[in-house]
């Protein structure tokens, strides 16, 4: 009998064992279901926070532009930017169904399309940037050859073959820069250099600079741009002063000089005509949520634009 019995104690312990381990796996696996179905819930809840954020600051900029047209008669009005200095002005914490929201407002106009610059816009911005038009001819001609389509190397510029050479694990891309961060991949470039170059630099946007707003190296590029334009611009804005139309830059740039220049005036105006604006045109918003502290924040990024009257979203990713 005692043998039987202790078969039978082994025997209902190895179940109790048996049905505890059962229990605790159906226990962790309900604590990660449940773990994710809060999770997906959290970002649910944060893509509608952001969403809604996006929403509200559109509709900011679509009641600003309104106003604008409503007082069009009065002549300061008219003279003025309804997105002027949207970047302190619309960027902040914005409170959606009692959760604060981040927003970030980018005028678009005060930054460079590095995918829309040619290479000798290129040797201009990193020559005035970095002061080095050596270093300025190798960068430009290496982003040159990362973003053109054949592996043949310009003089001081690097194909896939150079990469290789050089031990670098990032390879030409053989097309346009998906974000500026990619400029850190290009061979010759360097964190400091990056970091004195990048708050110029997007790849986003129609590439039309703000001629209210744009800093000095960004307007340096434009094709036509001069000293004497770019003092000119420079001395408006220091006045408080609002540039109206591009012919007004030209005309006072071109005061003083002989009227035999006037064909060549045209052709330079009407090129920069193509890549300068006295608007802001295009705002880029970065919008970030969070629904608690242990949550992972959602981000979505989204270009407003404007043209006449019209404000729309152009683009968006989350």
């Amino acid at each position: 009998m005692k043998p039987r019995r202790g078969v039978a104690l082994i025997t209902a312990l190895w179940l109790v064992v048996a049905i505890a381990i059962v229990a605790l796996q159906f226990s962790i696996d309900a604590r990660d279901r449940r773990s994710l179905g809060l999770n997906a819930s959290d970002r649910g809840m944060q893509r509608a926070l952001a969403s809604g954020a996006l929403k509200l600051v559109q509709a900011k900029l679509d009641y600003a532009i309104r106003i604008s047209q409503q007082n069009r008669g009065n002549q300061m009005l008219r003279s003025s930017d309804p997105w002027l200095g949207i970047d302190s002005l619309y960027s902040g914490t914005y409170p959606v169904d009692s959760q604060p929201v981040y927003v970030q407002a980018t005028d678009l106009g005060m930054k460079l399309n590095i995918n829309q610059l040619s290479e000798d816009e290129l040797k201009t911005f990193f020559g005035f940037v970095l002061n080095d038009y050596v270093l300025a001819d190798q960068l430009a001609q290496s982003i040159m050859d990362w973003t053109d389509v054949d592996e043949i190397a310009r003089l001081h510029g690097a194909e896939k073959d150079d990469y290789m050479k050089a031990g670098l694990l990032a390879l030409p891309a053989n097309g346009p820069f998906r974000d500026v961060e990619d400029l850190l991949n290009v061979k010759g470039m360097t964190p400091a250099i990056y970091a004195a170059v990048s708050p110029y630099l997007t790849t986003l946007g129609a590439g039309l600079v703000n001629l209210n707003t744009a800093p000095t190296a960004v307007m340096k590029v434009l094709p036509g741009m001069t000293d004497q334009m770019l003092t000119t611009i420079l001395g408006l804005r220091s006045q408080g002063q609002r540039i109206t139309s591009i012919g007004e830059v030209m005309q006072a740039a071109n005061r003083g000089r002989p009227r035999a220049q006037g064909v060549q005036q045209a052709q330079q105006q009407q090129q920069f005509a193509t890549r300068a604006s006295i608007l802001s045109n295009e705002v880029l918003l970065t919008i970030v949520s969070r629904k608690g502290p242990q949550s992972q924040p959602t981000r979505v990024q989204a270009i407003v634009s404007r043209a006449n009257a019209q404000v729309s979203i152009s683009w968006q990713q989350w």
